[in-house]
């Protein structure tokens, strides 16, 4: 075999390893197809993969937060309960009571709180609710321990239309999706900075179905404007 013959074999064998390695690292096959993987989806399995999270959608009425509550349980994929005002849910999804989280969340599951203002009560929501959330929001990262830690790895997703009515641990997150605020909303410094200088920005001029199919998503690693299907 000539030099150049060898050459160019060695050549050919680099580029196709390098070509292997690219595809693996970069795209998920399905039959012929090929999907890109981009960061925003490495940064939604890092959130995914975790035993338990915290999430929390921000945004106000009509905008497309309970549905991009459900989408997000839907790719966490685990059994998922709901504490919610709305009077039906998904038939894939249990329905609990609020004060019955302690009892009834097993482990990998995901439990999403949605507008628990709307749901307990204003007069409610500044006493036991708010007390019940800061004490679930530290365990659900950990293992399962009762009675002391009676919820534990958990995704737990949390909606609310200000983070004024979030509990400063919720706001500790591994994941947040914004939407628009409501007119006279006053937010919390950190938050307002982000609405200002991201959010804002993103959905100006917007009309409302295009609202409620889009979020602004902020991860550790990731943020930007993400599309949600608009289906339970």
């Amino acid at each position: 075999m000539s030099e150049t013959l060898a050459l160019a074999l060695k050549l050919f064998m680099a580029y196709r390893a390098l070509s292997t390695k690219w595809k693996q690292n970069q795209a998920m096959t399905t039959g012929n197809t090929y999907q890109t993987v981009t960061d925003k989806d490495t940064a939604l399995m890092e959130v995914k993969n975790k035993a338990g999270s915290v999430s929390v959608l921000i945004g106000t009425r009509d905008t497309g937060k309970s549905v991009c509550s459900r989408r997000l349980a839907r790719f966490y994929d685990r059994p998922t309960y709901i504490v919610s005002p709305q009077e039906e849910t998904p038939g894939w999804m249990h329905a609990i009571n609020f004060q019955d989280i302690e009892q009834g969340i097993p482990e990998y599951s995901t439990l999403i709180l949605d507008d628990i203002p709307a749901y307990a009560g204003n007069r409610q929501y500044s006493n036991e609710t708010v007390q019940l959330v800061e004490r679930i929001v530290p365990m659900v990262r950990h293992p399962r321990q009762p009675p002391e830690f009676p919820i534990g790895r958990v995704h737990l997703i949390f909606c609310t239309q200000s983070s004024a009515q979030a509990d400063k641990y919720i706001l500790d997150c591994d994941l947040a999706i914004f939407k628009p605020l409501g007119l006279l909303i006053e937010e919390r410094p950190n938050v307002a900075r982000i609405y200002k200088n991201f959010v804002n920005p993103v959905f100006e001029g917007k009309d409302t179905p295009w609202i409620k199919s889009h979020g602004y998503l902020m991860t550790p690693t990731w943020r930007g404007v993400i599309e949600i299907k608009m289906t339970n």
